[in-house]
């Protein structure tokens, strides 16, 4: 379970790595357009597409580290008036909804990624091809799949609090 956990960790935190540059970039277009378009009357003409294209990426990659430090919102009150072995039941359970959820997201984007691919649809402005984003978010969905997992069996051999 060591190295298992090891993969993940470590390779949530490169995802969120990327997940940063990914902000950063939109942060730097989304600045250079408009000082382009109001300073200069010159906007970026592939600024749209490519703040969305990289946002995907921005977002698909911070899940799994923020799933990792339980970022999300949790309703901890109602399950702190179960026993431990309901706790661990509903957290099961819980995890295993999330596991099918993030299962179904990385299948569809794959196979709509496969669909984009062999339609060769691109970006509206400048052309972008665009099946690796979704193909990205989809991958992103796999280490969500892991950390759920991984969350998911550190559950059960936890002793009861």
């Amino acid at each position: 379970m060591g190295k298992f956990e090891k993969f993940v960790n470590s390779s949530s935190k490169w995802l969120n790595v990327i997940a940063g540059f990914g902000m950063f970039y939109v942060f730097i277009v989304s600045f250079a357009d408009i000082i382009m378009n109001k300073v200069f009357k010159n906007p970026l003409n592939w600024a749209f597409d490519s703040i969305s294209l990289l946002a995907v990426v921005a977002i698909a990659a911070a899940i799994p580290l923020v799933q990792i430090n339980r970022g999300h919102i949790e309703i901890e009150f109602v399950e702190k008036r179960f026993n431990h072995i309901w706790r661990k039941i509903i957290a099961l359970f819980i995890n295993s909804l999330g596991i099918i959820l993030w299962g179904i997201v990385a299948w569809r984007s794959f196979l709509y990624g496969k669909d984009i691919l062999e339609a060769g649809e691109v970006s509206m402005s400048v052309g972008i091809i665009i099946f690796p984003f979704i193909w990205f978010q989809g991958f992103c969905a796999i280490f969500v799949i892991f950390v759920l997992l991984l969350q998911a069996i550190k559950n059960f051999r936890t002793e009861p609090k």
